[in-house]
């Protein structure tokens, strides 16, 4: 398969762009910097990098041409912080609506070109799996820094499960607290995040695998799962 990944120089998207490409699958980075140390030295077979800015729909529509349209995005963005802390304040660079505003070019693109799937790196908390989240982690959400990335979840799942991504096969990911480490195991805990336990945590790794296999595979499309180790 082909896929598009926004996000491959990030912590997530990085190793879902190494996943994707285990797989044996080809793979579209659309980059701001293609000589970033976080991709893989090139030249890379099934590797195609395309520079450019998500929030600029002409950069979107080349790379879901380049070097053909894919079978599926896959979106991995997360606004950049003075820091690695969840917990720091925006970076000045970043606007807020950072994701809606890439995912929105992403849709607009992508139906286009006939490319109707997208995954999509959400968080736990968002839409129906809100409910899963103990009052500390709520609290924590609802009133440090975190709450500018919530916001903008919840503004992409407003705009993938409404009028924008009707005929769209979407899934939005919902991990808890990222850890590093290898993959492992995932449990699928609905839509809701019924069942998850106080402090629920998965590995990056895990992440990416499981990205990478709802994008193969319809078994989620449509779908919003809380995933967990």
């Amino acid at each position: 398969m082909h896929f598009l990944i926004l996000g491959a120089t990030g912590r997530n998207g990085s190793l879902i762009l190494a996943e994707a490409l285990s797989c044996g699958h080809a793979v579209t980075a659309l980059v701001r910097t293609p000589s970033s140390s976080s991709l893989p030295p090139q030249p890379q077979p099934n590797l195609t990098l395309v520079p450019g800015n998500p929030l600029c729909l002409p950069d979107i529509r080349t790379a879901l041409q380049t070097p053909r349209a894919p079978d599926a995005v896959i979106v991995a963005l997360n606004p950049r912080r003075v820091s690695d802390s969840p917990f720091a304040a925006p970076h000045p660079d970043t606007p807020e609506s950072l994701m809606h505003d890439a995912v929105r070019n992403a849709l607009e693109g992508m139906k286009a070109v006939g490319v109707l799937k997208i995954v999509i790196n959400s968080m736990q908390g968002v839409g129906a799996s809100s409910g899963s989240l103990t009052m500390p982690f709520r609290m924590l959400f609802e009133h440090t820094n975190m709450k500018y990335t919530l916001d903008d979840h919840r503004a992409v799942d407003a705009l993938v499960t409404g009028k924008q991504g009707e005929g769209v096969d979407w899934v939005l990911v919902r991990p808890p607290m990222l850890t590093e480490g290898e993959a492992l195991p995932v449990k699928d805990y609905g839509d809701d995040g019924k069942g998850i336990c106080w402090i629920p945590k998965i590995t990056r790794k895990s992440v990416a695998v499981f990205m990478v296999d709802a994008a193969e595979k319809p078994d989620w499309n449509r779908r919003s799962p809380v995933i967990a180790n």
